[in-house]
């Protein structure tokens, strides 16, 4: 299968659906990870504000680096961090990117987003992009130099604890268990945020450790509470899916109504359950 992962940030997608997209590609499946902005923002240091082209090529790089471990592939549209809108032109982009991913006329047959409820403004307007440009995909006239797609793709939420309009409802669970060690291995691919903006953005900055095998557990604490989280989250899910199937760490999904409804026995098939 096709499996495109597009969010605002380039560690976004790994934060989110590392540990799912990992048993794609153990499945075998084609994964693309796509970051709309090239993350030249999300820092503190001098260096970054006196040059941000510095920090996205970085950003890049490493989000790069985190894609091959797992042998996916990975795109910036490159709009500035904060500064995702939709507008027209960002609005084609996303239409010719998910049109190309995929064989012609087909697409993808996946495409994971966050819900367009998230805290980060550039999450929503990402959400928004993606969702906008859902039906324009099957419209031959929109965008004719990029062939349209004959059939839409599945379209799904990654998880979130976001409840002021709607909370998010898990219509599908994927077990991480197995491939929880290789998520943090991915994610520790992004040492500017991991280790340094997001600490310093949380007032943690002094606890992170200096060695490798010190920021490995700081970090590898960090992505096994979310396992358990979700996991937690979703019990009444699990239960119906795995029986009684011990599940320690999980990543979970919610089918979006903009794409192809897929029905459950789809639904276990499009996943890697």
């Amino acid at each position: 299968m096709y499996i495109m992962v597009i969010g605002a940030h380039p560690d976004d997608a790994e934060f989110s659906c590392g540990g799912t997209m990992i048993k794609f590609r153990r499945r075998g499946d084609v994964v693309k990870a796509v970051s709309v902005t090239n993350g030249n923002k999300g820092h503190f240091a001098d260096e970054y504000k006196a040059d941000p082209g510095k920090l996205a090529a970085r950003r890049i790089a490493e989000a790069k680096k985190a894609a091959e471990t797992i042998g996916a592939e990975f795109e910036t549209l490159d709009v500035n961090d904060g500064e995702v809108y939709v507008t027209k032109e960002l609005t084609e982009k996303v239409v010719r990117l998910i049109r190309s991913f995929g064989p012609q006329g087909e697409g993808p047959d996946l495409v994971i987003i966050n819900r367009p409820v998230d805290y980060h403004r550039d999450h929503r307007y990402t959400s928004q992009l993606v969702l906008d440009a859902t039906y324009m995909l099957t419209v031959p006239l929109f965008c004719p130099d990029t062939p349209h797609l004959r059939r839409m793709p599945v379209f799904a939420y990654w998880w979130d604890r976001f409840e002021e309009i709607k909370p998010f409802r898990p219509d599908i669970v994927v077990p991480i268990d197995d491939v929880i060690e290789h998520k943090i291995d991915m994610l520790m691919a992004h040492e500017s945020q991991v280790f340094e903006w997001l600490p310093y953005n949380a007032e943690r900055l002094d606890q992170v450790p200096s060695d490798p095998k010190g920021r490995r557990e700081f970090l590898a604490r960090n992505v096994r509470s979310r396992g358990e989280r979700i996991k937690e989250g979703c019990r009444e899910r699990i239960k119906e899916l795995f029986g009684d199937r011990e599940i320690r760490y999980a990543e979970a999904f919610q089918i979006s109504q903009y794409g192809r409804q897929p029905g459950e026995e789809e639904l276990r098939r499009l996943f890697p359950l």
